[in-house]
């Protein structure tokens, strides 16, 4: 792990219940951005391809993806971006069980694969939308990367160079933050702790590392 990951690690860890609290006091997300982010992992979990894509594209949308007027991202056309899914759908699917604790060399390559089979946005740049729609189709593997939070929290800027260095990017925060957070015990403690408060309703506390990427934008907001 660098060592900027290791300190990173290391003050989140410190927040984890104010950070955790600050996500959901901020009252950020909420309407169809919730509404479409369940429905994609519900579909992805049935193994419904169908349902996945439309979901997906309206998640995407609902997230900010997709800009009206000449300026903002700009998504692919519904058609083009279903194709994509098709391509990579079998893939993912041969993932869907696998846990960052027991990735092989062959696992690796097909996250690469499906990383770069995915299109969705009309721009250049891969990293940010791509990874929300793994975040939905893999949740126990990929995290929702995105400029303002992720990258800034990690890296202390939003600038992605596109390319093969946007995968290297993604495998470099998964294999030096990521994953080395998910499997720290104090966190592990504190996601049991969380899951069991039930007069409490954590409606985006979705997969473990949909944890990671809340405790980040709580960070921010503390």
């Amino acid at each position: 792990m660098i060592k900027s990951f290791e300190e990173k690690k290391a003050r989140l860890l410190e927040k984890l219940d104010k950070a955790h609290k600050g996500y959901y006091e901020a009252a950020t997300f909420g309407g169809p951005s919730l509404y479409f982010h369940s429905r994609a992992l519900e579909a992805a979990r049935s193994q419904d391809r169908d349902r996945f894509t439309e979901m997906s594209y309206a998640m995407l949308a609902s997230w900010g993806m997709h800009h009206m007027g000449p300026k903002g991202s700009k998504m692919r056309d519904f058609k083009e971006f279903r194709s994509s899914i098709e391509k990579v759908w079998s893939q993912a699917m041969s993932l869907q069980e696998k846990t960052p604790s027991n990735l092989g060399t062959k696992d690796w390559n097909k996250l690469k694969e499906i990383f770069y089979g995915i299109d969705c946005m009309k721009s250049g740049t891969k990293l940010v939308g791509n990874s929300k729609i793994m975040a939905h189709l893999i949740p126990k593997l990929i995290p929702p990367v995105d400029r303002h939070y992720t990258l800034r929290f990690l890296f202390g800027n939003t600038q992605i160079t596109n390319g093969d260095n946007e995968w290297k990017m993604l495998e470099q925060m998964l294999k030096d933050f990521f994953y080395p957070f998910v499997e720290d015990p104090s966190f592990a403690a504190k996601v049991e702790k969380w899951s069991k408060q039930k007069k409490l309703d954590y409606k985006w506390d979705t997969s473990q590392l949909k944890i990671v990427d809340n405790l980040i934008i709580g960070f921010s907001k503390i």
